[in-house]
Parts: C-alpha cells; sequence; structure tokens
C-alpha cells in the first residue's frame, strides 16, 4: 500500500508550505492543518496514511494526534517534526507511539526516505494481515504465516530473541526487517523497556554523534542544553539502527567502542557513561563485500 494521502500539521506557514511542496512533487494528495483543532477536523472528515505533525503547536502538543487517530478504524502513521532542540521530545512521542520523526529543516531526500519508510511498513501490515486469514496466531509477538520459511523465520526469531547477542539483519529494502526486528525485541527479555529506532541515512552527517552519544550544553553552536543520546535513551532496552550501513566510518569506529565496551562520552565531554543496551542493525547492502571495499 502506498502513501497517498497526508496532513501537514504545523503552525508555521513557512513550514507547511515547504513540506507541501515537496509532497506535491511526489504526487501526494495535502491537507494542511495550523493546529490540533483543524487536523482532527481533517481526520474526522476523511482517510490519511500519514501525519506530520509538529511537537510543539499553538493549541496543544502534537503528540494528541496518536490518542486521537487510535480511536480511527483506519489510524494514519503520525511522524513527528520537531527542531534540533527539541529532539528528545520527539523520542519520547515515538515512545508513545509515533511512527518516526524528522528534525527541522529538512531536504527532500530525508523526506522521501521517511515515505520510503512509511510506504513499506503499510505494505507489510497489509501483507501480514492477509497471512494472517486462516491461520492461528498461537504465539503473541510471531510473524504471521503457514509456509515453512515463515515457520522457521519465527523459530528463529524466537531462539534469538532469547539471547543477549547483537544481531545484523540482512535484506533488500521492502523484505520487513523492521518487523523482524520488532518482534525479536518483542519476544525478548527487554520487551518491557524502551525500543528506540535510528534511521542512520536520515541523520546528517554533522549530527550522527550527537544523536547516538549525546552532548552537553555549550557542545556545539546550538546545543542550548545537554541531552541524552539515543544509546541512554535505550538503557535497558533495545536500539535499533536502520541502515547502519550508511555511517561514516569515523562514527563508526566510535560505535564499535559501545558494542565491544558497552560505553560512551557525549560530545564536549570527556565523563564515560555505561549503557546496557541490546543492539538490532539493519541493511539492505551485502556488509561482507562492503569490508572488502574498505566502505564499512
Amino acid at each position: 500500500m502506498a502513501i497517498e494521502k497526508i496532513i501537514v500539521l504545523d503552525d508555521q506557514p513557512i513550514i507547511r508550505k515547504h513540506l507541501t511542496e515537496i509532497l506535491h512533487k511526489k504526487n501526494l494528495l495535502v491537507a494542511q492543518a495550523d493546529g490540533l483543532a483543524k487536523a482532527k477536523e481533517l481526520v474526522d472528515k476523511d482517510d490519511f496514511d500519514l501525519i506530520f505533525a509538529d511537537v510543539r503547536l499553538p493549541d496543544g502538543d502534537g503528540s494528541e494526534m496518536l490518542d486521537y487517530c487510535q480511536l480511527k478504524s483506519i489510524q494514519p502513521l503520525v511522524a513527528m517534526m520537531t527542531a534540533y532542540a527539541s529532539v528528545e521530545s520527539a523520542v519520547s512521542c515515538m515512545k508513545k507511539g509515533a511512527f518516526d520523526y524528522i528534525i527541522k529543516p529538512f531536504s527532500d531526500d530525508q523526506v522521501d526516505i521517511l515515505l520510503k519508510k512509511a510506504g513499506e511498513y503499510h505494505r507489510l501490515v497489509k501483507v501480514n494481515e492477509h497471512l494472517s486469514l486462516g491461520s492461528v496466531n498461537d504465539t503473541e509477538h510471531e510473524i504471521l504465516g503457514n509456509s515453512p520459511a515463515m515457520q522457521q523465520l519465527n523459530d528463529l526469531i524466537r531462539k534469538v530473541a532469547r539471547t543477549q547477542a547483537t544481531v545484523l539483519i540482512q535484506g533488500e529494502s521492502g523484505t520487513g526487517k523492521e518487523l523482524v526486528a520488532r518482534s525479536i525485541f518483542k519476544n525478548s527479555t527487554r520487551s518491557k523497556q524502551s525500543f528506540i529506532t535510528v534511521n542512520c541515512a536520515a541523520i546528517p552527517d554533522n549530527l550522527v554523534e550527537s544523536e547516538f552519544f549525546g552532548h552537553e550544553k555549550g557542545a556545539f553552536t546550538g546545543a542550548v542544553s545537554r541531552r541524552e543520546g539515543r544509546f541512554e535513551l535505550a538503557h535497558n532496552g533495545t536500539i535499533l539502527l536502520d541502515e547502519i550501513s550508511e555511517i561514516s566510518p569515523v562514527v563508526q569506529s566510535k560505535l564499535l567502542r559501545v558494542l565491544q565496551e558497552r560505553e560512551l562520552e557525549r560530545v564536549g565531554s570527556s565523563r564515560t557513561i555505561k549503557v546496557d543496551s541490546r543492539v538490532i542493525a539493519t541493511t539492505n547492502r551485502d556488509l561482507a563485500q562492503s569490508v572488502e571495499k574498505k566502505e564499512f
């Protein structure tokens, strides 16, 4: 199922105009809302596939759309929009059920990546619903399907989930890597803790370290306050590094330290912080070939 109808919810006309222009280039139908009241009115009148919602609005918090949409028979995905200084608010929204988030100002490519991810998610949900017809799901968190291949996949997921091992999921785009990752998380001993996703391909190169490891106040221009990175937010839980092959060699070396030593340092700090986060990574590349080419 493709993403076709979208709501852009933001109180700033320039943001609504910019995002709407990007979406129109992709021949998508777009409705605009400058506040929660208008967005709820749109959702009541029509079915939408995706909502881009600003975290902070004049009449409330954009995360209110999460609860509101859950009352609908057809529930749109909700992606939060946020300025860099309020990324933690967006991550908090993801814990409440937001599909993803995007940092303002954003590029056409970043929007395109999010749309492809949303389209893939929609399609796989429909495939899973289809596979469930006529089948009995006797395990709460398994991917449904009757074929030997699907049964073998679920057996492997359950075995891996019981361990604390770092997991790499390789496969072409659209094959359900994130669904497998979430199933591993749901079947693990960490299922009651945080599940933090990071779209490595969507984070600007100059912000990757701060996103992963956090930063101290004044560490760089725009760092107006201290913030925790994704690994800290996933402490005792699980972190999904989506498309891990897209990160730079410099960040790869620092990521290796987290994987091996379970410790990190925030940008602008020399204090070592211990973290206990299970790592699941996905990629659509052949990493063995990337290593041979010295690309990873």
